[in-house]
């Protein structure tokens, strides 16, 4: 699908494929999807996919509208667009980000493991967005607690069961996801000598089914908080 990047930086993922891809309704807000994305990437993608690899990638599924593609691309970004949408009206230096543009082989990467594990770190970063946002009033809770102003029956979690989710996000979805993207690039590499030439992370697969959980996230470190005081 091609998309017009609104970041204006070359990224992977677009806040459709995020959606698409991750455990969530899609209903929510793109704005809170879309601002994660450029720190989720860096906080979690190039480290595995390694800088090189990662803005390779990167570069490869962002092209940049000149005068002399902009009819091209525009024509490209309405027709993939859905029914109904508004169309989108091109300039020159927008980025237009599409996973069309990637070679056969970064194409299966993007689709086996890469797309999936993206969207899964951009969704864990929005959870925090989710819980607390800032906004003229300063920082307040998505949700206020139950109670009888608060009609909608829609509350926000307590930070206990924030910390839960966010542990087994990373413990039990990314962590897996990354060592098995790991391993199956390893696997092409052994396959295919001159597959993925700029992954250079040392091959250690021996272990087929093992993934290291390597979370800098401490957890229990809430357990003891009273939640009734958290604020």
């Amino acid at each position: 699908m091609y998309r017009l990047n609104r970041l204006q930086r070359n990224v992977l993922i677009m806040t459709d494929e995020v959606i698409f891809h991750a455990p969530t309704k899609h209903t929510l807000d793109p704005r809170m999807v879309e601002n994660s994305i450029i720190v989720a990437e860096e906080r979690f993608i190039s480290t595995a996919l390694g800088l090189k690899l990662y803005n390779a990638i990167c570069a490869q599924k962002n092209r940049l509208v000149t005068e002399g593609n902009k009819a091209v691309l525009q024509a490209d970004i309405n027709a993939s667009l859905p029914v109904g949408s508004q169309p989108v009206v091109l300039t020159a230096g927008d980025i237009i980000n599409a996973a069309e543009y990637l070679s056969t082989e970064n194409l299966a990467l993007w689709k086996q493991y890469l797309w999936k594990l993206t969207a899964e770190a951009v969704m864990l970063l929005a959870l925090p967005e989710g819980f607390v946002q800032f906004g003229s009033e300063g920082a307040i809770h998505a949700n206020p607690p139950a109670g009888p102003m608060n009609s909608s029956g829609l509350v926000t979690p307590d930070l206990k069961s924030m910390k839960w989710m966010m542990d087994k996000k990373i413990q039990d979805r990314i962590d897996p996801l990354a060592q098995g993207m790991h391993t199956w690039i390893c696997n092409q590499k052994s396959e295919t000598s001159t597959l993925y030439p700029l992954y250079k992370k040392e091959c250690e697969c021996d272990n087929q089914g093992q993934y290291a959980r390597k979370t800098d996230v401490i957890l229990g470190i809430y357990d003891d908080q009273d939640d009734d005081n958290r604020y």
